[in-house]
């Protein structure tokens, strides 16, 4: 067996080892888990055609008998955690326990090492209830030398919601809210709005609950936004952004959904975000609902929300008042997701371990 590495943009491998790769990714995540949720392979391979300026990706491939035996993705921002490595590794069921693992990781270190970057970031999706000490995933990843950064709960938001639920939230929680106002943006935003996004999105990571994980606030600017907004429209992609401002028009907080037709079912739900000085006017209550009712009434009006089963999220699990406020909506918990982190040089240490332990 032996590992390939290339450029995930690469037209030659867009064309012709994307699809082997891409199977292998998803069968991994699926073998203990059917309820996976990775990209669709045709929105995976429009992501990885139409790459963005703040990050560069490889795809890793372990190649044994001619075939694709297990497979990793990497992403390197370039712009912020300058010193970290994002790592997606799976190995399909009748793959494990042949090392297959062990040398896709051995792989990432050598490119985390030759590009200077002296951190991994992984996530392992859990089932509800599982021990997640012995969760195959979690515990590959513990033996590599990870530790737990943040543990998130994905939760799902079935569809059609209950409109009079939502309304009556709506209702409650908007005179708290007299001293600002909002809407809902779809597509491309205005520069003023790709501005506020853009403080908003900056300030993500250092406002919302990371318990240990490391990482910078990402850098984003308006034209970073912008950019993302264009490269939507080509990953056939719909956004929505429900945008809050106090009445003297500062920047209060932001909500994103966003629908893609290579995944039509689902109404993914990003960002949430109100900043510190401007909560306690129920405001990212407001934001979600009103995106929510905004892209539905867009669904009904072009004829595709009988398409819709659920919205879909995720939120750190010491995230207690976005919680109360998803779960106030209807949103059930799904799947864990462990965010887990670790040095190279302690994963070099732990895969040599394990290679001396066997003799």
């Amino acid at each position: 067996m032996h590992v390939t590495t290339c450029s995930a943009d690469d037209p030659a491998f867009l064309a012709g080892g994307f699809s082997a790769w891409h199977a292998a990714l998803e069968a991994g995540r699926h073998h203990d888990l059917p309820s996976a949720a990775p990209w669709p392979a045709a929105q995976a391979r429009a992501e990885l055609a139409h790459p963005v300026s703040w990050e560069h990706g490889a795809a890793l491939s372990a190649v044994g008998s001619g075939a694709v035996v297990g497979a990793a993705r990497a992403d390197l921002p370039q712009r912020d955690n300058r010193d970290v490595v994002f790592v997606d590794l799976a190995v399909p069921g009748p793959h494990r326990r042949r090392g297959t693992g062990t040398a896709l990781l051995r792989a990432v270190c050598d490119l985390a090492e030759a590009e200077g970057r002296p951190r991994l970031l992984t996530e392992v999706a859990v089932p509800l209830g599982a021990d997640v000490a012995r969760w195959p995933g979690t515990a590959f990843a513990a033996r590599s030398g990870f530790s737990l950064g943040v543990a998130d709960v994905r939760r799902e938001l079935p569809l059609p919601p209950d409109a009079g639920l939502l309304a009556g939230l709506r209702a409650g929680a908007a005179p708290l809210a007299a001293g600002y106002r909002w809407g809902v943006v779809r597509g491309t935003p205005s520069r003023r709005d790709a501005a506020a996004m853009a403080e908003l999105s900056s300030r993500m990571l250092s406002e919302a609950p990371q318990d240990d994980l490391v990482l910078q606030p990402e850098d984003v600017d308006a034209g970073r936004v912008l950019e993302e907004h264009g490269r939507s429209q080509a990953l056939r992609r719909t956004t929505w952004v429900a945008l809050a401002r106090a009445l003297d028009g500062t920047t209060a907080g932001y909500s994103v959904l966003v629908r893609s037709e290579h995944e039509p079912g689902v109404l993914h739900q990003w960002d949430t975000l109100v900043l510190p000085e401007h909560r306690g006017h129920r405001l990212g209550l407001l934001l979600k609902v009103d995106c929510l009712a905004r892209a539905l009434a867009d669904g009904e009006a072009e004829g595709w929300a009988g398409d819709l089963r659920a919205v879909r999220t995720y939120n750190a699990a010491s995230n207690a008042p976005m919680i109360a406020v998803n779960e106030a909506m209807g949103f059930r918990p799904v799947e864990l997701l462990h965010e887990m982190q670790a040095e190279v040089a302690d994963v070099r240490a732990a895969l040599a371990g394990r290679a001396a332990a066997r003799g």
